[in-house]
């Protein structure tokens, strides 16, 4: 049996059932970045046979710090696993969207049981007395502030409003609350949606989005302003755009600036 040390060194794609995942995720503290098929492989060994939870494997791999610079890919694979259902991707969507960072709940024993409490010393100098070790029930249920990566909001809000879940306002309203690129993320992920929505909300998005302080958004809302043939408008407002980038992209004939991709694709 492997002692505690050793089981803080086995490689993701080494965990043997999910709940090892669960704790390897949660408690590691060092490492290097490793490739998204890692992450995507380890995802379908543990869950393709119909594992339960795949919804927090897949919270802690795209959130894990060693795919932040490629979260899309891993979300990406593991949406065409085709392991979770569509219960299972709206809860994943909330638990991206809504909360500042990603919440995991887990047992305190993943940490151990024993701490030891320290006092600091007292004003006048004098050392504190030596403090006793505390037991902890291992079953105290802890909780794991997750980093949630823009590509990762831009799905979730995608997701939200293509399944009605959520109204374009609080989408819009969420994205105001977020720090900068990660409310762009959120912008354009809606816009993504747009064909999902009805007419009015529709508009809403795009308008929304043209008026966003970062590119992306208005970028994504040019690009769907040609999938509405309102090509004129679209290269109109993009001659005027601050960007340079978006100006360049409104020069281009019209066929080709509408297949365009955006940051968070």
């Amino acid at each position: 049996m492997r002692s505690r040390d050793e089981e803080s060194l086995v490689d993701v794609a080494d965990a043997p059932d999910a709940q090892q995942l669960w704790r390897l995720l949660v408690t590691a503290t060092g490492g290097r970045e490793q490739a998204p098929s890692v992450a995507i492989d380890t995802f379908r060994r543990l869950h393709d046979a119909g594992q339960p939870e795949p919804v927090d494997s897949a919270l802690l791999l795209c959130t894990d710090w060693r795919w932040r610079r490629t979260s899309a890919r891993v979300l990406t694979g593991i949406l065409a696993s085709g392991i979770l259902d569509d219960e299972q991707q709206d809860q994943l969507a909330e638990d991206l969207l809504w909360p500042d960072k990603a919440q995991y709940v887990y047992p305190l024993g993943w940490l151990g049981s024993s701490f030891v409490e320290i006092e600091l010393r007292s004003r006048s100098g004098s050392r504190a007395p030596r403090q006793p070790t505390v037991h902890a029930d291992p079953k105290t249920p802890a909780t794991a502030e997750r980093n949630v990566w823009p590509p990762l909001r831009s799905w979730a809000a995608e997701r939200v409003l293509a399944r009605h879940r959520a109204t374009p306002t609080d989408v819009v309203a969420r994205a105001r609350e977020l720090p900068a690129r990660d409310g762009a993320a959120v912008v354009t992920g809606a816009v993504h949606a747009a064909d999902e929505l009805d007419l009015a909300q529709a508009r809403a998005v795009v308008d929304a989005a043209l008026r966003w302080g970062h590119k992306t958004p208005r970028k994504a809302a040019l690009e769907q302003l040609t999938t509405w043939g309102e090509h004129d408008r679209a290269h109109a407002l993009a001659a005027d755009d601050p960007d340079a980038a978006i100006r360049a992209w409104g020069q281009k004939p019209s066929t080709e600036a509408a297949t365009q991709s955006s940051l968070f694709d």
